[in-house]
C-alpha cells in the first residue's frame, strides 16, 4: 500500500486558504480524505526552489527544497516570500513522478501549514501519481493549464491596483493563473524569463521598460485597426449612431487622402474593415457584443497584455514591485479612459487579439477570448463582477 498522509494542524486565525487549491485541500484534510488530497494535488501547480545564479548560468539547477529525507514543494498559494538568491520552479505531481530518482526520498507538500501532506515515493506511488495526473489533465494540451478563473484571497481585491489587474484577467484566465497575484512568479522564474526573451526580445531591465512604454502607449499592435476604429468613432459621435459600412469605408479613404497616404495603406485599411465587420458579427452572435453593438477601440489588447507584461517582468526580476504596480495601475486608468465598462473593454481586447493572431479562422484563438470573457462576465467571485468599472 502506498502512503499518503495529510497532517491536520491547528488552523490559526491568521491562516486562510489563499486559492481554491488550498481550500480544497483543507476540506479534504477536514474529512480525513487522503485520497482526495492526492487528487487535488494531481491537478495543481507545485513549486520548489533553486539557486538563481545557477538558473541564470543555464542548465538544470539542483533543488534547494530537500530536507530530512523529503523533497519539499508548495502549492502556489503557499509560495515562500521572494528571496534574492533563490527562485521558484514550477512542477507537477506528474512531472515529479516521471523524474523521481531516489525512492528513499518522500514528498512533503506545504510543510508547517494546515494543509501539509506527506507522500512516499516508491515505484507504485509514482504510478499512482501519473494515473491521477492523467485524469486531472484530460483534454488539456501538454504543458498547458486549463483555462480557469483563479482569485488569490490575499491579493488585491479592490482599488486601482485590483482594477488594473482585472484588465489583465482575460490573459490570466487563458493561462490558468491567478488574475490578482503580484508575487514572486507568474509561471516560474525560468519560464517567464524565456517567454520575455523568445516572444518579446526582452532580457534586460531597459528592454522591459521600452516594451512596457510601448504597450501603455498602445503602439505594440498594428496601427491600421485603431485608425479605422477611430474614424468610425468620430462619425458615431457626429451622427449619433454608427455609420453604414460604406460610409465608414469612404470616410477612411478620405482621411488617408488627407494624410497623403499611399494607395497600399487604403487597401490595407479596407481589408481590416472587412475583418472587423466579420468579427463584430460573430461577437454579437456569441454575446461578446450586444445586438447592434460595435467595438469602440482595440487598445484594450495592448493594455491587457501590458498588465501581464508587468507581472512577467517582476517575476523575471527585470523590474521592482513598485514599478510593476505603477504600470498595472496606469494600464487600468488608460482602459477607463477608452471604455465605459468591462464588457466594452473585453470586446476591444478580443478584437485586438484576434486581428493579430486568429487569421479569420474562429478556431482556438477565438476560443481563447470567448471562454475567458464568459467566465469573467458570469462568475460573481471574479473581478468583473466585484470591481466597479468606474471609480
Amino acid at each position: 500500500m502506498s502512503t499518503s498522509r495529510a497532517r491536520a494542524k491547528t488552523v490559526t486565525r491568521s491562516w486562510q486558504p489563499v486559492t481554491e487549491v488550498e481550500r480544497e485541500l483543507m476540506e479534504a484534510v477536514g474529512r480525513g480524505d487522503n485520497k482526495g488530497c492526492l487528487r487535488v494535488l494531481a491537478g495543481a501547480d507545485l513549486v520548489g526552489y533553486v539557486a538563481k545564479d545557477q538558473v541564470d548560468a543555464g542548465g538544470d539547477a539542483p533543488w534547494r527544497s530537500i530536507s530530512s529525507g523529503c523533497l519539499i514543494v508548495r502549492t502556489v498559494g503557499e509560495r515562500l516570500p521572494r528571496r534574492p538568491g533563490t527562485v521558484a520552479v514550477r512542477t507537477s505531481l506528474d512531472t515529479l513522478a516521471r523524474g523521481w530518482a531516489d525512492p528513499r526520498l518522500a514528498l512533503l507538500v506545504n510543510p508547517g501549514t494546515p494543509v501539509e501532506m506527506y507522500l512516499t515515493a516508491r515505484p507504485r506511488d509514482l504510478l499512482r501519481w501519473k494515473r491521477l495526473s492523467k485524469k486531472a489533465t484530460r483534454g488539456v494540451p501538454k504543458n498547458e493549464r486549463p483555462m480557469r478563473l483563479l482569485t488569490k484571497a490575499t491579493g488585491p481585491l479592490s482599488g486601482p491596483l485590483a482594477h488594473g489587474l482585472g484588465c489583465g484577467a482575460l490573459l490570466a484566465v487563458t493561462n490558468g493563473v491567478m488574475w490578482n497575484d503580484l508575487d514572486d512568479v507568474y509561471d516560474d522564474y525560468e519560464q517567464d524569463r524565456q517567454l520575455l526573451r523568445d516572444l518579446w526580445g526582452t532580457t534586460t531591465a531597459r528592454d522591459w521598460q521600452e516594451n512596457m512604454d510601448t504597450l501603455l502607449a498602445a503602439e505594440n499592435s498594428p496601427a491600421e485597426p485603431e485608425f479605422a476604429l477611430r474614424v468610425r468613432a468620430r462619425l458615431t459621435r457626429a451622427w449619433g449612431v454608427p455609420p453604414a459600412h460604406e460610409d465608414w469605408r469612404h470616410a477612411c479613404t478620405e482621411a488617408l487622402d488627407e494624410l497623403s497616404a499611399p494607395p497600399s495603406a487604403d487597401a490595407e485599411v479596407q481589408r481590416v474593415i472587412g475583418r472587423v465587420l466579420a468579427y463584430e458579427a460573430r461577437f454579437r452572435a456569441d454575446g461578446l457584443l450586444p445586438a447592434g453593438g460595435v467595438v469602440r477601440s482595440a487598445v484594450a489588447y495592448d493594455y491587457g497584455r501590458g498588465v501581464n507584461f508587468a507581472r512577467w517582468g517582476f517575476s523575471a526580476r527585470l523590474c521592482g514591485a513598485d514599478v510593476a504596480q505603477a504600470a498595472i495601475v496606469r494600464a487600468g486608468a488608460l482602459s477607463r479612459e477608452h471604455y465605459a465598462s468591462w464588457a466594452e473593454f473585453s470586446a476591444g481586447y478580443a478584437l485586438g487579439r484576434l486581428l493579430r493572431f486568429d487569421g479569420d479562422e474562429f478556431g482556438d484563438w477565438y476560443a481563447s477570448v470567448l471562454r475567458p470573457h464568459r467566465m469573467l462576465m458570469e462568475d460573481t467571485s471574479g473581478p468583473w463582477r466585484s470591481i466597479p468599472w468606474e471609480e
